[in-house]
């Protein structure tokens, strides 16, 4: 029966088309074992199904990799692995995409992708002398606004630090508070040297390379104490998780019910602590500037708060009923929670800062998301992500969120072409030129041109948007759509506008 059923496999496989290759690490040429490769078929023209799915593997020990009875069609071949750039056949660049293949049934394709690693940056953290400081936090941060770290390390015995795992782009970096063994501190300061975003040097990071010097000497300054007790509601939890978040990352410890915490060596900033249960069944918070020893911090923590979504019309305002799906993230100092899906219309959520996003059914789009709690928040804070809708979520009573649709939604849609031909499976991108139109699509879009190398952006707010297709990018931002010059277009509400683009390649 098992000789049988070989000899059918391999008889299909003669019959189906085949991929197979290596996974390869860039700078070195060496097998990357273990690395997951996958089929991704490009969309059919006109939505018509066909045998074209998703395939998945993994390679082997000697980085190599099969596909066998693929369906005829066309698809793209990315590899992932941890610590690397996603990598795709035909890419031309690290930051691309790959250019989709034609399988057949009589298709043997071989297919070598070697995968560059993450960048990193190094640098050391000086003290006034020059001579490097052990223990020091370094954060790494985009270049841009709102303030985010996205990675971070600790100097070593010779003050040298290592951040890795970084995508390609520009950042910032920071060295956080820090104490010496004689009790004097060390302030956040961004390297080289200053307090303030306009002293930071920009790096530039680039895969399979270290950015490097980026040294960074800490202003000296005093360090300071803060302290309060932990009320709690529930007797039956006896445990807490409280967390501290400021810009310089997040501090955790555990606390018993009706006790007091103490975090020490804090810069003089902004702070938010956040105390939950054990068993998450309830939560506080506190937010403070901070610029003495302080015991301010007292947090009571109380059943998360419920909160109630409401659906209005654009048009006059009145209640409806339409199914939006809505997703969040709670947003403290230091970054945001990873996003989850809110059920509605009535959810307890833990009381703060929440970023907001919700999809509507095709045809509509979200004009605005807003709370009923009117108080200002966070004053201290000028800048507000570009792509999410803030709400503040008060610790008691009910909040209630309206989310406002409009059924005026435009789309836009056209053919993409390379040298006067059909560009199948070619990335999309599309820039919402006002604002309120990116926190609307929770920021740019991207759509793959199916099989004829057509396109559609549908339940779009009316404005003017920049489209370009490009294999040369997975992300972008607005500086890409200026490299590229991007044209603009203007989607009328109710309306479909074409753009029929060709195919950009980047120098």
């Amino acid at each position: 029966m098992r000789l049988g059923a070989g000899l059918l496999l391999l008889a299909a496989a003669v019959h189906a088309g085949v991929i197979q290759g290596v996974a390869l690490e860039n700078a070195s040429g060496r097998p990357l074992a273990r690395t997951t490769v996958r089929l991704e078929p490009v969309p059919q023209a006109g939505g018509n199904p066909t045998g074209a799915r998703l395939l998945q593997t993994r390679t082997s020990r000697t980085g190599t990799f099969v596909f066998l009875s693929i369906a005829p069609g066309l698809y793209t071949i990315v590899a992932q692995r941890e610590g690397f750039l996603p990598t795709a056949f035909g890419q031309r660049r690290p930051t691309g995409q790959g250019t989709p293949v034609e399988v057949t049934a009589e298709s043997r394709l071989f297919a070598e992708l070697r995968m560059p690693r993450m960048g990193a940056i190094t640098g050391r953290a000086l003290d006034e002398n020059g001579v490097g400081i052990p223990g020091v936090p370094v954060l790494a941060y985009r270049a841009r606004l709102p303030l985010r770290s996205v990675a971070s390390a600790l100097s070593d015995d010779r003050g040298v630090y290592r951040i890795a795992g970084l995508p390609p782009g520009k950042y910032w970096i920071r060295s956080g508070a820090h104490t010496f063994d004689d009790g004097t501190g060390l302030l956040p300061t961004f390297g080289p040297g200053g307090r303030e975003i306009h002293d930071a040097r920009v790096h530039e990071v680039r895969a399979d390379a270290e950015a490097i010097e980026a040294n960074v000497e800490p202003e000296p300054g005093a360090l300071f104490r803060l302290s309060g007790k932990i009320t709690c509601d529930r007797p039956d939890v006896p445990y807490v998780t409280v967390t501290l978040s400021s810009e310089t990352g997040r501090r955790s410890m555990q606390s018993l019910c009706n006790a007091s915490y103490t975090f020490e060596g804090l810069a003089p900033a902004a702070y938010e602590v956040f105390a939950v249960y054990s068993d998450d069944s309830g939560s506080g918070f506190v937010e403070l500037q901070l610029d003495r020893d302080s015991q301010l911090g007292n947090v009571q923590l109380m059943s998360a708060p419920q909160v109630e979504f409401e659906v209005r019309n654009a048009a006059n305002g009145s209640v409806v009923k339409t199914p939006v799906s809505v997703f969040g993230r709670r947003d403290d100092l230091s970054g945001s929670d990873a996003p989850r899906q809110i059920a509605t219309p009535r959810a307890p959520l833990p009381a703060g800062h929440w970023e907001l996003n919700a999809i509507a059914p095709s045809g509509q789009y979200v004009q605005s998301i807003a709370g009923n709690n009117r108080d200002p928040q966070r004053p201290w804070r000028n800048e507000h992500p570009p792509e999410w809708f803030e709400v503040f979520i008060p610790q008691r009573g009910v909040s209630r969120v309206q989310i406002t649709v409009s059924d005026q939604a435009g789309q836009i849609g056209g053919s993409v072409t390379v040298g006067g031909n059909a560009a199948p499976g070619a990335p999309v991108f599309l820039w919402p030129v006002a604002e309120t139109a990116r926190r609307s699509l929770a920021g740019p879009r991207q759509a793959i041109a199916d099989t004829a190398g057509k396109y559609q952006f549908d339940s779009l707010p009316p404005g003017d948007y920049r489209l370009f297709a490009s294999f040369d990018f997975s992300a972008v931002d607005l500086q890409d759509f200026d490299e590229a010059q991007a044209p603009a277009f203007t989607v009328q509400a109710g309306q479909t506008a074409t753009a029929d683009l060709r195919v950009w390649v980047a120098p």
